[in-house]
């Protein structure tokens, strides 16, 4: 599954928990996806 969080972002918290490896966290003003994970 590909994901991308785009500028639209509003860190509304839906996609965190919807991750199934922990990619996604808060950057500085948006969530951002670790590419390692």
């Amino acid at each position: 599954m590909s994901l991308i969080i785009t500028d639209d972002c509003i860190n509304c918290d839906v996609c965190e928990p919807e991750c199934p490896n922990g990619a996604i966290s808060q950057g500085e003003e948006i969530y951002v996806i670790d590419p390692n994970l």
